[in-house]
């Protein structure tokens, strides 16, 4: 079995973080994925925008170094489900 070899080009690993960051988002808060973005107080942290599917829009903030998800407000998970 062979293993996939690492790509020569940083945009294609960037677009791999990137998907993987939408669908982590996507799990933990079922909805439409409005924006994504880095955040510019923290390397390796994300932000994500998610209206959910009762249309509260929740904001997450996703660290890829910690492999962490913080959902704002906190109780957005319990009212979305």
């Amino acid at each position: 079995m062979s293993t996939p070899s690492l790509s020569a080009d940083p945009r294609i690993g960037l677009a791999r973080t990137r998907r993987m960051l939408e669908d982590t988002a996507l799990a933990a808060v079922p909805g439409l994925l409005l924006s994504l973005s880095t955040d510019q107080g923290a390397e390796g942290r994300w932000i994500a925008q998610v209206r959910s599917t009762t249309g509260e829009h929740v904001t997450l903030r996703l660290d890829r170094e910690l492999l962490t998800v913080e959902i704002l407000p906190a109780d957005a998970v319990s009212r979305a489900a």
